[in-house]
């Protein structure tokens, strides 16, 4: 899934094994924080992101 922040910044997130990984990108493309997080912690921040890029 991919989250277009009002700043212009994306968030992308994808799955890679039982955790979930989080690829924030600036306004230009470049990757400026990648991290991981297990499902369970994943969860309610997808859903901040999914409430909040409406």
């Amino acid at each position: 899934m991919t989250f277009n922040l009002r700043s212009g910044h994306k968030v992308t997130t994808q799955r890679v094994g039982n955790d979930v990984e989080f690829v924030t990108s600036n306004p230009e493309g470049g990757v400026i924080s990648t991290v991981r997080h297990s499902f369970a912690e994943s969860v309610p921040l997808i859903k901040s992101l999914a409430c909040r890029t409406r």
